[in-house]
């Protein structure tokens, strides 16, 4: 099952979604029900050869508990032990990646919804609540609000338009590709105490690409 994936020239191209599994549930469940879960469908796709490689999710406390348990990752059962599975993958680390905290035999990988993950970072950005700093240096809307109200650059200067920083659209994802724009972010390198949301958008675009 072949499916485009975002790149650095497309990033907006995103892979259609396969439904693997449906299911109903009372949002009583807990660490342990999720990691049934997911070992219950994992053989079953093994059976008709196909590997699931991992899992993705919203924050959920449950959820990353869950990944935590599965990964070993500060967590463990002493009766689960899913890097020791005949089909686990062995992942080989550089030793000077000592930021890395992987087992190097996994059976799953998992991962952060992406877009979820990166209009989370958007909606922070867009709220009026939120006070942002990255050491002295002001991470703020006010800043593009600017960039989009200056009579200098033209909407194809900046592609930006009042719309994509509506704090009421919390699910715009396409409004987030244009924030992490180069045109952005090269506006904004020069500019007046704009250090801080330079670094904001930088992360934001590079978690789009990861």
């Amino acid at each position: 099952m072949d499916s485009p994936i975002p790149t650095e020239d497309n990033a907006t191209r995103i892979p259609r979604p396969l439904l693997l599994s449906a299911y109903g549930v009372d949002n009583k469940i807990t660490a342990i029900n999720v990691l049934n879960r997911w070992m219950y469908i994992f053989p079953h796709y093994r059976d008709q050869n196909v590997r699931i490689i991992g899992f993705s999710t919203d924050a959920d406390r449950r959820y990353v508990s869950a990944m935590r348990l599965a990964s070993v990752f500060f967590a463990s059962l002493s009766d689960v032990q899913l890097d020791k599975h005949q089909h686990a993958f062995k992942i080989n680390i550089p030793t000077h990646w000592t930021w890395v905290f992987l087992r190097h035999n996994q059976l799953l990988l998992f991962f952060q919804d992406s877009v979820h993950l990166v209009t989370k970072w958007r909606n922070r950005l867009l709220s009026s609540t939120t006070d942002l700093c990255f050491g002295i240096d002001k991470i703020s809307i006010t800043h593009i609000e600017a960039l989009i109200s200056d009579g200098h650059y033209t909407k194809l200067d900046v592609r930006l338009t009042s719309s994509d920083i509506n704090p009421k659209d919390r699910q715009n994802y396409n409004s987030c590709i244009k924030l992490i724009s180069d045109d952005v972010i090269n506006l904004f390198i020069n500019g007046v105490d704009t250090n801080g949301t330079v670094v904001y958008l930088t992360l934001l675009k590079m978690i789009v690409k990861a």
